[in-house]
């Protein structure tokens, strides 16, 4: 790892040039997607590049060398605190602020202190590689804290797989250099080269998992919110579709069922519009209150004598329509036969007293979806007749 070693330094070039586009791509990402482990991760490699293209001019032009070896050693510490800052808001949200910045002060003090402490590179490197394993090991044990199910298919495995073998490299080079140094053993030039391009592998590995690390979160994300707004749209839907009142139908989804049914023309029933009656003499004498329970009353008493999948809407402010499929109309009329009894003791919220509530109706028959609304209107013209003639309360032809 000196100076005239033409392959090692070609192999650090190479590395420091192969993580530079690691740095610029999670920078691009960062300016888009803000999250606080994309921040540090982006730092991170830059630390990292800025560092290995330090440590290349150094070794080539020797005269630089106090000057840019201690860049080189705290760059790395910058890029291996940054990591796990990283590591550790991806995996619990933990942030990093200014609480680790006194750092910095001792940190760049120990990096002058290694690039002076000993003539040959080797030496000075084998301190250097301890720290870099332990924040590599560190690292890898920040991430494991990561909940099941935020680790994602892809990136969490890749991270750790690139974390342990770099810790697993860097801890290598503390045994094998020492070796080398104290027996004065040279090591074999292939080994200086490939080092370095094993260094870039897992660093790229690493890398690469960051990215697919944050993607795999923006997407979790994105489908949670997709969701929530599905579900949004779905209540949505529902309080259009639904009197809030009476929890019945309304006119909306009435016309929605039509439209969406006009090709049915196999579907026939009978149609049944009911009218309370007497409901402004009610809201006069016993207030809006007694009112709206008059009509809750007449919509429930409705539901249940009519069968689960037949539909009943809030025509108006006091008339109902229900829709009967596959029923006749003397069936229709047995079934509603039942509301005035249904409805002769409705209570009052808040009064010990009830009242009877006198409901109108008037049915009419359909042969086909796009028979219905002229059906409504023949049960509702019997209905105001029935009305008006003092009729039974279920009136058909």
């Amino acid at each position: 790892m000196s100076p005239d070693l033409s392959p090692s330094l070609l192999a650090l070039l190479l590395q420091a040039v192969g993580l530079a586009p690691l740095a610029v791509l999670s920078f691009l990402l960062n300016t888009s997607i803000r999250r606080d482990y994309l921040r540090y991760f982006w730092r991170a490699w830059t630390a990292l590049v800025v560092a290995l293209l330090c440590l290349f001019v150094a070794l080539r032009f020797p005269v630089t060398r106090p000057f840019l070896e201690p860049v080189y050693f705290c760059g790395e510490y910058v890029f291996g605190a940054f990591l796990l800052a990283g590591c550790g808001n991806l995996a619990t949200g933990a942030r990093y602020g200014r609480r680790g910045r006194w750092l910095a002060l001792p940190a760049a003090a120990l990096a002058v202190v290694l690039a002076h402490a000993h003539p040959e590179f080797t030496a000075r490197f084998i301190p250097q590689a301890g720290l870099m394993a332990v924040f590599f090991g560190l690292s890898l044990r920040a991430l494991s804290a990561t909940p099941p199910e935020k680790r994602g298919r892809v990136g969490t495995p890749l991270l750790q797989l690139s974390l342990g073998s770099l810790a697993l490299l860097f801890a290598h080079y503390v045994p094998v250099l020492a070796w080398s140094h104290w027996t004065g053993a040279t090591l074999p030039r292939a080994y200086a080269a490939y080092t370095s391009l094993f260094d870039l592998l897992f660093e790229t590995l690493l890398g690469f998992g960051t990215l697919i690390v944050v993607l795999e979160r923006e997407h979790a994300e994105l489908g949670l919110v997709n969701a929530e707004l599905r579900a949004a749209r779905e209540r949505l839907e529902v309080l259009a579709r639904v009197d809030p009142l009476t929890s019945s139908l309304n006119r909306h989804a009435f016309y929605s069922m039509v439209e969406g049914s006009r090709s049915d023309e196999g579907a026939a029933g009978c149609v049944a519009v009911a009218d309370i009656d007497g409901l402004k003499l009610i809201n006069d004498s016993l207030g809006h209150s007694a009112g709206d329970a008059a009509i809750r009353a007449v919509a429930r008493a409705i539901r249940q004598l009519v069968r689960a999948d037949d539909l009943v809407f809030r025509w108006g402010g006091d008339e109902f329509l229900a829709v009967l499929f596959g029923v006749t109309e003397e069936e229709a009329r047995r079934r509603l036969d039942g509301l005035a009894e249904m409805l002769s003791a409705v209570p009052i919220a808040g009064d010990r007293q009830t009242i009877a509530v006198g409901v109108s109706v008037g049915l009419a028959p359909f042969a086909s979806v796009a028979e219905l609304e002229q059906a409504i209107d023949r049960a509702d013209a019997r209905m105001y007749r029935g009305k008006g003639a003092g009729r039974a309360p279920v009136v058909a032809e």
